[in-house]
């Protein structure tokens, strides 16, 4: 997994949890629902992955979960999630999103992700050179079922400070994996060290991280 879709995660909780419309926005893709709705202020977005979901809903906190990077909590009831909608009703399991961030579309998503039945939530691309249209038809060319805008989503569309934050981050990822910034220089950055907790806990360890 890349550190960078472990900063997307942080990114998308961090402005669902400090705007009221960015979390209904979020929210509705993440359920697949029809329209933004007010209902939706009732849930908490949380990243299955993030430190400060593992000190506060220790439960939540599944950094191994590859289908859903960012999730929804009720406020009142912690336990309750948010649930995918089809048809207008409630489909039995829970809403979410699965996060990719990439130079390369083709070769990090179209190759080993291109199966839409291998998620059961949207899949939000950040594609950092301009290549989901590419990519979106190349799917549905094979996939004639695949929905755009639903089961891919272009992050950039959605939030585009997010996806001009990715870019800039981008190059610290670089740093870090030349050799040329150190763990403990990217710890200081509160997001950052956030979003390279699951990081860590994926590579047990290992301090090679693929762009």
């Amino acid at each position: 997994m890349q550190l960078l879709g472990k900063i997307a995660e942080a990114l998308i909780v961090r402005s669902c949890n400090s705007d009221v419309y960015a979390n209904r926005r979020w929210g509705q893709i993440g359920r697949r629902g029809a329209y933004v709705h007010h209902s939706l202020d009732q849930y908490i977005a949380i990243g299955t992955g993030l430190e400060t979901t593992r000190q506060k809903y220790l439960h939540k906190y599944q950094p191994s979960d590859t289908q859903r990077d960012v999730i929804w909590i009720h406020r009142s009831n912690v336990r309750q999630e948010l649930q995918t909608l089809l048809n207008g009703r409630a489909a039995g399991y829970s809403a979410g999103l699965q996060l990719k961030v990439s130079m390369n579309g083709f070769q990090y998503i179209y190759r080993s992700d291109i199966r839409r039945a291998k998620y059961e939530v949207p899949l939000v691309y950040f594609d950092l050179c301009n290549d989901y249209y590419q990519l979106a038809n190349a799917i549905y060319r094979e996939d004639r079922n695949f929905v755009l805008g639903t089961d891919l989503v272009r992050g950039k569309d959605i939030d585009p400070a997010i996806h001009d934050q990715l870019c800039s981050y981008w190059w610290l990822v670089e740093q870090l994996v030349l050799g040329r910034m150190s763990i403990d220089q990217l710890a200081k950055d509160d997001l950052l060290f956030d979003a390279h907790k699951k990081e860590i806990f994926e590579s047990s360890g290992s301090t090679i991280i693929t762009l």
